[in-house]
């Protein structure tokens, strides 16, 4: 009786275990559909970009690491919009918490300190 009974919560506690959910290891926050609506309609960057700053704010407030690429792309947006000093801040700190993207982050950086890419990028209305 005893070796059923050890079997039966042997099974149970397995069967529980199988049900539990997994933790996000990142709080994406409001991103994904923040991103859609952009994809959707161009005109909604400052939706996105608003909501990478929460991102990235409520990450550093909670001492968290903030997901990758979130600075990357938020660095992108303010090239975008000609704030090339903000870009190469958010890029650095991408290529600080994300080593593996130094190469894609050092040619960014190069990017945002040519004239001609602030300007095309703010002439096109971008």
């Amino acid at each position: 009786m005893n070796l059923r009974l050890l079997s039966g919560m042997i099974l149970l506690g397995a069967a529980a275990a199988g049900c539990q959910t997994a933790s996000q290891k990142y709080d994406w926050g409001n991103y994904d559909p923040s991103l859609y609506a952009y994809y959707k309609d161009p005109t909604k960057v400052g939706e996105l970009t608003a909501s990478l700053e929460a991102v990235i704010k409520a990450s550093e407030s909670k001492h968290a690491v903030v997901p990758p690429g979130i600075y990357a792309e938020y660095g992108y947006l303010q090239l975008q919009q000609g704030k090339s000093q903000d870009a190469v801040q958010s890029f650095k700190q991408e290529e600080a918490h994300w080593p593996e993207s130094k190469v894609f982050m050092e040619h960014m950086i190069r990017v945002s300190a040519t004239p001609a890419a602030t300007s095309s990028s703010r002439s096109t209305g971008q």
